[in-house]
């Protein structure tokens, strides 16, 4: 699957997917207009998008569809940083090794030592 970045409604919306493992349009619409207005029509159209991209999944209800995500966020994550770092290697090549080695700085210490451990760990197994 080739990494798809998310707009604000569909990272809401996929959110609320990976929190609840299914749900129908109008649970997620009840969920989001909690804080905003949102019409059905508008949530529907994402769920569609989010299908459309394989993201999500749907089986025929009653009354509707009940959506599913079909990836985890874990894996999702993963698929989009590495999709991310490769292009920005293929684009910028040293520049961006480098420009993301300098960052790692501005981490917190507890997140910078976690990174390095990552890293670290992934160097000895390969």
């Amino acid at each position: 699957m080739r990494a798809k970045t998310l707009g604000k409604l569909e990272h809401l919306v996929m959110e609320i997917l990976w929190k609840n493992n299914q749900a129908a349009v109008r649970d997620i619409l009840l969920k989001i207009k909690k804080n905003r207005p949102i019409a059905y029509t508008t949530v529907a159209t994402i769920l569609q998008r989010l299908f459309d991209k394989g993201l999500v999944g749907r089986k025929t209800e009653k009354k509707g569809y009940q959506y599913y995500p079909k990836v985890s966020k874990e894996s999702y994550v993963t698929l989009l940083t590495k999709s991310f770092v490769k292009k920005l290697e293929q684009s910028f090549g040293s520049l961006a090794i480098n420009s993301f080695a300098g960052s790692i700085e501005d981490l917190p210490k507890e997140k910078k030592q976690y990174l390095l451990k990552i890293l670290s760990s992934y160097e000895s197994k390969h």
